[in-house]
């Protein structure tokens, strides 16, 4: 839990500073793609700008997921999170569709470069600027297990791809196959297209609530069952509300114990999944008596067979 606050702040400060730092380079490579009439440039360009925007929705979800619950949003705002990056997703679309429908026009009718090592010494000014975003993006998120902020990473490391897609292809024009600018334009609209689609599908399905992870599933009962009050477990059901996990359950527990007894296995329970599986942000462990099978239902609620539901309930007054 110490860790929530720096990790959001953390992911915050890097998200701000590559907005910053995109929209920079977006500026510069689609002036100098007017200089040297590339058009794989021009689609690296717009790729930044793009990709500053999805970064601007990512600092905004950090900015939300760091306020605390209120009236309204009694669960808080980890959602936001997801939601930005579905966001993100939609915004990469019509970058791709522009980038694909200009870059075909200069398949038609191709142009001769100029100044392609102008256009050379940019790509590769941006493409190692973005290999370095990335990389501190993925340390941060993989730190604190922040879903928008992989994504982020990952669109970055497709922007450090794109531009070395990008110089490849200006390189190739340089030395006479002119339709390789075009085609290294059309190559980094469909990578965007590749990277929106995941994007959307990942975000959708936190959105709705799926979860699949049947080995943390097994890990969970695994610590729970170390337990020796616990006979049995029920309904074991998971959840992402953001970065985090939340869930709910419940385990049998012999019957003969107390009320406060009961709730302390509970407790002990749920602390101790929390400390041994990172990521896990809430779970409600509910106790219900464990019923033998080869018992009478009457027989577990009332103990012996001679006893009577008239007995004196102060006798079983202790009872769980």
């Amino acid at each position: 839990m110490q860790d929530e606050p720096r990790g959001f702040f953390e992911g915050e400060r890097i998200a701000r500073t590559s907005v910053w730092t995109l929209l920079l380079l977006g500026f510069v490579e689609i002036a100098f793609s007017l200089i040297t009439l590339s058009v794989a440039l021009l689609a690296d360009g717009i790729d930044s700008l793009g990709d500053a925007g999805v970064t601007f929705f990512v600092w905004t979800g950090l900015r939300f997921v760091r306020r605390k619950p209120s009236h309204r949003f009694q669960y808080g705002y980890y959602k936001v999170e997801s939601f930005t990056a579905f966001i993100t997703g939609i915004v990469l679309i019509p970058v791709s569709a522009y980038i694909l429908f200009r870059s075909y026009r200069a398949l038609i009718s191709p142009e001769t470069l100029r100044l392609p090592v102008l256009a050379l010494l940019v790509l590769m000014a941006a493409g190692s600027g973005s290999l370095v975003r990335a990389l501190q993006m993925r340390r941060v998120a993989t730190k604190y297990n922040i879903l928008s902020l992989k994504l982020d990473a990952n669109n970055s490391i497709k922007d450090t791809t794109s531009s070395f897609v990008a110089f490849a292809s200006v390189l190739l024009s340089s030395i006479g196959i002119e339709h390789a600018d075009a085609v290294g334009g059309m190559l980094i609209a469909v990578y965007i297209l590749t990277v929106a689609y995941v994007t959307i599908r990942e975000s959708s399905l936190v959105l709705l609530d799926e979860f699949h992870e049947p080995e943390l599933a097994k890990e969970i009962e695994s610590i729970i069952r170390s337990s020796d009050h616990v006979k049995g477990i029920r309904d074991l059901r998971l959840r992402r509300a953001g970065p985090f996990i939340v869930g709910a359950l419940e385990v049998e527990v012999d019957g003969s114990i107390s009320l406060d007894q009961a709730h302390d296995v509970a407790h002990h329970i749920e602390s101790s999944v929390m400390k041994a599986i990172k990521g896990i942000r809430r779970l409600i462990v509910t106790p219900v008596p464990h019923i033998d099978p080869h018992e009478h239902l009457h027989e577990h609620y009332f103990g012996k067979e001679t006893d009577s539901p008239h007995d004196d309930p102060g006798d079983r007054q202790d009872q769980y």
